[in-house]
Formats: structure tokens, sequence, C-alpha cells
């Protein structure tokens, strides 16, 4: 087995052609004065017709998406917002923005998304939304959680961050709520180094965030300029930013196949590991595999942080499986002195010895066959 040392292997890291740079460069030479909203309005356009809704409001980050999703629905102190206990905490956050409590649910054992079974079982008269997390691109069983949302009458804000691409039953990530979001930071499949998308076909919602997201200004006219009728965020997006989604956006189906084909490479190598399990596709389901990652069964007796130091040691860059967002010191007071162990074994149990594998657009098949080799020498303890 030959595990010489190489040069870093990242993560994470986008792909980037001329393309990209024939439409930053265009919009910084001509994107002023008439042309300043260019490539955000053509943005716009794009992913208006790739999910068929109505309406779609770009924005500088996926956590303001929510922030505003959560206002729209006038969502406030004394409510309550399901949302699965593994996440990254910006799934969470805005629901502190707006005085609510967040209730966290468990994940699946396979998807490792929301319960259906643990979110009913949180619902209260106090419940005001729910937010279904699409983790690391795969989709929970949507079907079950909107019959779920439908029988108690709750909006679903679909925090699809991780999975543009993905599909269940052939509908796309982010178009099964009464509001979806998405992500296009530096890491995800595509992106514009920080940016966030809200779409929705509720013509009251997205008038009422389209106005919160500018400092609660009115209309344009003559007579309103720089008239501010509510408070509101400063939370545009810059026609920059939209250049690089754009191009990047073109390029989505090409991203999704690379990122897909990465995974058969390490599906192929680590299929027969015993104990290892990596990120799963239903039946209905088209996984974009934003982040290939690998559980570990505790029989090995390492943990995450024990596996990534192992990986360390060769140049290697993994990330850890998200931790529960109740088990961070800033989420305690909301657990109500509840053993969240036992709330939310699943997500307990997982997450201790779960790995996101390099998963970056410069990974090639030989780089996923030395990290495999160098994963079964941490696994089976000849690292030293």
């Amino acid at each position: 087995m030959n595990t010489k040392k190489r040069n870093s292997i990242p993560c994470a890291g986008p792909s980037i052609t001329n393309k990209e740079i024939q439409f930053v460069t265009e919009a910084v030479k001509y994107g002023w004065y008439e042309n300043r909203n260019m490539h955000i309005d053509k943005f716009i356009k794009e992913i208006i017709n790739y999910t068929s809704v109505k309406y779609c409001l770009p924005v500088c980050n996926c956590t303001s998406a929510i922030h505003l999703a959560l206002l729209a629905l006038n969502i406030g102190p004394g409510d309550e917002v399901i949302t699965p206990d593994i996440s990254w905490v910006s799934s969470a956050c805005p629901i502190h923005y707006v005085g609510a409590t967040p209730i966290f649910a468990d994940i699946d054992k396979i998807n490792w998304c929301l319960s259906p079974e643990s979110f009913k079982k949180l619902i209260t008269k106090k419940t005001k939304a729910v937010i279904v997390v699409d983790l690391y691109g795969n989709m929970p069983e949507m079907d079950e959680i909107i019959e779920i949302a439908n029988e108690y009458n709750l909006p679903i804000i679909e925090d699809a961050a991780e999975a543009m691409g993905a599909e269940y039953k052939n509908k796309k990530a982010g178009t099964f709520g009464k509001i979806g979001v998405f992500s296009l930071n530096a890491t995800k499949l595509i992106m514009s180094g920080q940016g966030g998308a809200l779409i929705t076909n509720d013509e009251k919602v997205y008038e009422k965030t389209k106005k919160l997201y500018h400092h609660g200004m009115a209309p344009y006219s003559p007579t309103t300029t720089f008239w501010s009728e509510e408070i509101g965020f400063n939370y545009q997006w810059s026609n920059i930013q939209a250049a690089l989604a754009l191009a990047q956006f073109y390029r989505l189906d090409e991203l999704v196949k690379k990122r897909r084909k990465a995974f058969t490479w390490y599906f192929e190598r680590l299929k027969n590991i015993e104990g290892v399990q990596l990120n799963s596709e239903g039946e209905y389901t088209k996984n974009i595999f934003w982040v290939i990652t690998a559980i570990i069964d505790k029989k090995y007796k390492l943990k995450k942080q024990d596996i990534m130091l192992g990986f360390k040691k060769y140049n290697i860059d993994t990330r850890p499986f998200f931790y529960p967002i109740s088990s961070m010191p800033a989420y305690a007071k909301y657990t109500c002195g509840k053993n969240m162990e036992e709330e939310n074994p699943v997500s307990y149990t997982i997450s201790p010895y779960g790995i996101g594998l390099p998963s970056s657009f410069s990974l090639t098949e030989d780089d996923v066959d030395y990290i495999c080799k160098i994963f079964l020498k941490i696994l089976t303890k000849k690292n030293n």
C-alpha cells in the first residue's frame, strides 16, 4: 500500500473556468449605472425558470434568507419553530433573530435529514413553522413531512442551502415548502463567495421580504427615494457576486455530475469496508453529495476528531460531521433541561463518528484512491 505523504488535498473548493472569469469581468467593466443589476436580473430569471416558482429574491447569504422567511410568516416571541438538531447553526440562528424558540428534532438514520416521526412528536400549540434541511445535498422523506405539516397547518421553510441540484420524485430541492432558500457560500456546489436566494409562490411573502431586505424602503419613485416605511435590513447582494453565481449556475448539471462521479469513486473503494456508512440516496431521491461523508462504526474506537487528525498527518483536509446544535453552549438554555441524547438519539449517535471526506472540484480519482488507502490505514490503526 503506497501511502507516501503528498501535497495537501483540500476538503472543499470550487470549479472556476473561463466562463466565470468572463462574467465577472463583464460585471466589473459594464455592470454600473443603468446596468447595475444586469446579472442579478438574469440570475433571478434563471432561478425562476429552473425551479418553476413565481418569485426569487437574491440576498447576501442563506442565513438572511431564513431570517426574512420567518419575518414574512409573522413568527416572533412566544412561537416555536422545529428544526433538525443536525445542521449548520445558521438553520437555527434566525429563529432567535425573530425572538422565537428553536425546537430540535432528530434526524433519520439513513438520509440524515429531518425525521418525520420526531417532527410530529414535537408539534405543540406554539409551533408556527418547520425548517426542513436538505442535509449534505440529500433530501428527506418530503411526502411524509408535507402530510404532517398540512395536518397541523404548518408552513414549511425548506433550507436547501446545501442542495441546489438535488431532487425528490423529480421535483427540485427548494420547491417543497411555502418558502425555499439556497446558499451560494464559497463551499457550495455552485457559489459566489457569499450569497443566497429565497424563492416562493406567495406574492405576499415575496413583497414583504423584498421590502425588508433593503431597509424597509418604499417602492422607488421620485418622491419616495430613501424613504423607509419600516425597520428593515441590509441583505442585498452585489451584481459582481451575481455574475459569478450566474456563470456557476449555467454549469449546474456539469458540477452535479462531477460531484456524483466523485462519490462513485469513494463508494467503489469503501463499499466493502465493514462499519463505514456513506451518504445514502433514496429510491425517489437525487443526491448531489455536497460533502461526501462517512460514518464510522463505534467498534473502531475512533471518533471524528481522531480520524481527522489521522488524515491531517498525510496533508488530507477533512471536516467534522455537524454537531447537534442542542449540544452547543449557546443553545443549552433552549433544551429546557431535557436529556437531548435521549430526545434525539440518532443525532447524538451519528455525529461523533462522522467525517466529511475531501469533496472539492480539484479532486481526482487518483486522489480518492490515495485517500481511501489512508482511511483504511487509520481504521486499522496502522497510521503511526
